[in-house]
This record gives structure tokens, sequence and C-alpha cells, in this order.
């Protein structure tokens, strides 16, 4: 019996699952990590604004005049076409990186801590997500909206007129990353594997070195002489599996697999080992 075993196709598949990570990064911190807070007050800004996100709408009908393909819906509640700036033709974009947000930032995790001027009164507090894409000012009752979030896009859009040119200090969300899972079935027959590789099993000598002048120099420790012990050869005995290595076709180790414990390998059933690993 060899010591490797050809994994079938269908022994080996990928499965997905997303984990959430908690940012909290203080305004000091943005060049660093990425990210950037533009005030929108120029035609390019808006105009690409009313594109992606704001259909631009009659003053006097208040319907769309012009849209795009997709106004990227944040939820089934409400019709992407209702978003609209509050007051004001400026906002404020707080821009988040991908290789921070991931895939989308999660619902209802997004809080941009503020400091400004409103109404000539100097203030701070806290603008939170409602998780379903509306941007509004804790403690306000009713909800004083006062933008919106674009979660797969990684975008705080505050578009409230007094709001717009407050300075963000920080700004707290999770991310949402993919995890790919490589999962490897490594089915054993029952008439596999049924002997040991550990190196205690197989007896050995000790070894003695001589110098040039026929003199016993130094005797070493045992040396294995490739035959195993007569404790683990009777029809009784039964190896513990402890380590699965996965190698590529040129027969070279990619990965290893610790067991949690050893595990019998069993003499009359087949066992499969589930080798799994996140990418």
């Amino acid at each position: 019996m060899g010591a490797y075993k050809k994994l079938n196709k269908q022994d080996a598949y990928i499965t997905t699952y997303v984990a959430h990570k908690q940012w909290t990064i203080p305004r000091v911190n943005y060049t660093t990590y990425g990210i950037e807070q533009i005030t929108a007050n120029s035609n390019s800004y808006i105009n690409s604004l009313h594109q992606l996100y704001y259909p631009s709408k009659s003053l006097s009908s208040g319907n769309v005049v012009s849209h795009s393909f997709d106004y990227y819906p944040q939820t089934t509640l409400f019709n992407p076409e209702s978003r609209d700036f509050y007051g004001g033709n400026v906002a404020t974009i707080v821009s988040i990186p991908r290789a921070l947000y991931g895939d989308a930032l999660q619902p209802g995790k997004v809080s941009l801590n503020f400091k400004g001027s409103i109404d000539f009164v100097k203030t701070t507090g806290i603008i939170l997500d409602d998780g379903e894409g509306g941007l509004y000012r804790s403690g306000s009752t009713p909800r004083l909206y006062v933008g919106d979030v674009i979660y797969p896009h990684g975008l705080a859009v505050i578009t409230r007129g007094d709001y717009a040119s407050v300075a963000i200090n920080n700004i707290s969300f999770k991310s949402s990353q993919p995890i790919y899972t490589y999962n490897y079935h490594c089915k054993v027959r029952e008439s596999e594997y049924n002997f040991t590789f550990n190196p205690s099993a197989l007896s050995g000598s000790l070894r003695t070195i001589y110098d040039n002048n026929g003199n016993i120099y130094s005797t070493t420790g045992s040396v294995s002489d490739g035959v195993l012990k007569s404790n683990v050869t009777g029809s009784s005995f039964q190896p513990y599996v402890t380590t699965v290595g996965l190698y590529n076709d040129a027969n070279e180790l990619i990965a290893v697999g610790k067991m949690g414990q050893p595990v019998p390998k069993p003499a009359n059933t087949e066992m499969t080992i589930i080798v799994k690993i996140d990418i």
C-alpha cells in the first residue's frame, strides 16, 4: 500500500461565508486607510451624484426628468427615486476604499461623529445608519434625515444643506468580507493505512562512531532498522491518525491538517477526514 492517495474531483469543493469586521477610524488616520471626505459643491460632483444615486426632478411637479439605469436601491421598502437632496445643492461624501469594506458595508452599522456649525451654532453629534440606506441624526425626534448610505460602494453621502459642511471626526462601520473555504473529503477504506508511520514504532540499535585510530568516538541514540516492534504487529493493533497532508500533482506538500486529538483508525469501516482551508 502506498503512503499517498489521490483525491477524486467530487471530494474537493468550495463553500463561502461572510465575515464581518468592526472598524472605527478617526479623522487623523483617514489618509492612512485611504478614506476620503469630499465636499461636493461643483457641477461635476453634483452631476455624478444625480446620475448614480439621486434622480433629477422637476421643480414644479417633482417628477423624475432624468435618471441612470440603476439607482442602487438599499432596500425594498422605498423606491430609490425618492432619494433627494434635503436642502441646497451641496453634499459631503465620505468614501471608504473597497479594501476596507469588502463586498459591502453592513446595513445598520455605519455611524459618523461630526463637528461643525449648523444654523450658525457650533455643535457636535452622531449621524446613524437606519439599516435601510438612510442617515439620520442620533437623538432627533422624529428622525432628522441628513443623507444616505450606499452600502455596495462604501459611500456615506450627507445631502442636507446645513449638515453638508460639517467635519466627520471619525467613522465606524462593519465590513462584509467573503471567506472561501476549500473542503477536502479524505476517504480511507478499512483495508488502507492499517500500520503506523510513527518512528517510535520501529526497532533500532545504538550507533557507534570510531575515530581515525579505531577508538570509540561516540555512541549515538537508537537508529531505526526499519523493522516494526513486536507490540505493534499484532492483529488487534490499529494506528491513530494525527496528521493529514495535502499534496499537489508534483508531490509537493501544500497544506498540513492537524487533528484536535489522535483519532483511532477503524479496522472494519471506512473513515472520512474532512480538511478545511479558509482563504
